[in-house]
């Protein structure tokens, strides 16, 4: 198992270490490749272009080295779910080095899985999907099948329920779920629910296994028939059924009692979730075979996320659906990840979506919409220096 980078400068000659030599003799690899570009945009932050007319193939590699003055984040397109934006607006705005598009998209305008913004759960989503947890410490990230859970729990009363979904379906029979600000007004309550609404929130702090986060609240209202609104970004509203188990958890909680709402995914220390389409590297194992004949794997342009046994990111863009570069299957690129020495990786949104900006030389690769540049709901952004937005959570509740 190779985990270590692949590629060394030596005087203007650029040579391919053993990784990538191994590599190429495997079905399906990538058989003779060229660094085009090379750039660095800041301590610990390369940018390359690596080709490869042999199948024909260009691809654009953003990897970030742990500890480093650099920062990794999640965008959104606006400030709440329903918009969308270019990848190199959203880049721009965030003021970053380089960015690629993100998780799929859905209508109207908001990623497909389950997403975390600075230790703040944005929704649910409406598939499981592959999660990737960057880790608050920028040493690397938890890539894999983790579905989140969120837990509401009356500290007072010791009585806690499952929250279904956040900012994503209306409650069902016997179910809580629950809005935020990022819902805007695509998420909300409904008038045929129980709702609480709770502000006043205490710091942020670690779930007991470190692997989310939650805050306490402050019951400021119940109300059944007559739903209750979010009112600001420090306010979250929890919904049920007029009636069932979860109409009967809302109807407990009184005013000025506090309830923690805290969500945990499996993802050590993350505080930035996104997530993708399939799992094509864990372990340092390629997770598709080379005859997968699935609509997914066939060749497309690609986007994929990374991370090597030191916790380095690896990022990665692959142009697809032209003579000059015909894109990878995923066992292909579930090969590259592991030639670029990752041990764990996720395939994200690919086709017409797969975009990489690099600050200073705009769009690099070659979006494949008619129209040029594809408007999606996220990205993922690396910055100088640290997240100013990010909070330092506090250790668990006891």
């Amino acid at each position: 198992m190779r985990t270590t980078g692949v590629w060394v400068k030596r005087g203007v000659a650029v040579l391919l270490l053993a990784g990538l030599a191994a590599a190429s003799m495997m079905p399906g690899a990538i058989a003779a490749p060229s660094v085009a570009k090379k750039k660095t945009l800041a301590a610990g932050v390369t940018y390359e272009q690596i080709n490869d007319a042999s199948i024909p193939i260009r691809m654009y590699v953003l990897k970030l080295d742990p500890k480093t003055p650099a920062t990794l984040d999640l965008v959104l397109s606006g400030s709440q779910i329903g918009t969308f934006a270019k990848t190199s607006t959203m880049a721009a705005n965030a003021g970053a080095l380089g960015a690629v598009n993100g998780d799929l998209n859905d209508w109207p305008g908001r990623p497909t899985h389950q997403y975390v913004q600075d230790g703040v759960p944005v929704q649910t989503g409406q598939r499981a999907g592959t999660s990737v947890g960057f880790r608050r410490n920028e040493h690397g990230a938890t890539i894999g099948h983790l579905p989140m859970r969120i837990t509401a729990t009356d500290t007072a009363a010791k009585t806690a329920v499952k929250v279904a979904s956040w900012n994503t379906n209306a409650p069902t029979t016997d179910q809580v779920v629950g809005y935020s600000w990022y819902g805007g007004r695509y998420a909300h309550p409904s008038s045929n629910e129980c709702t609480a609404r709770l502000g006043v929130p205490a710091a942020m702090r670690w779930e007991p296994h470190h692997d989310g986060t939650g805050r306490t609240y402050t019951v400021e209202a119940v109300s059944c028939g007559s739903p209750l609104s979010v009112t600001n970004s420090s306010k979250v509203v929890l919904a049920s059924k007029l009636v069932g188990a979860g109409a009967t958890w809302i109807k407990s909680l009184k005013s000025g009692t506090m309830v923690h709402v805290g969500w945990s995914n499996g993802s050590i220390g993350g505080e930035d979730v996104v997530s993708g389409s399939a799992l094509i590297l864990r372990g340092g194992a390629v997770q598709y075979a080379p005859n997968c004949s699935t609509s997914l794997c066939q060749r497309a342009p690609r986007t994929a996320v990374g991370v090597t046994s030191t916790g380095r990111i690896i990022l990665l863009v692959v142009d697809g659906r032209s003579s000059s570069s015909v894109g990878l299957t995923l066992y292909q690129l579930g090969k590259q990840m592991q030639a670029l020495g990752a041990v764990d990786a996720a395939n994200l949104d690919g086709g017409g979506s797969a975009t990489m900006w690099i600050k200073g030389l705009g769009v690099v690769n070659h979006p494949t919409d008619s129209t040029g540049e594809r408007p999606v709901s996220n990205a993922i952004v690396i910055r100088r220096g640290k997240d100013a937005g990010e909070p330092k959570p506090l250790k668990p509740l006891a």
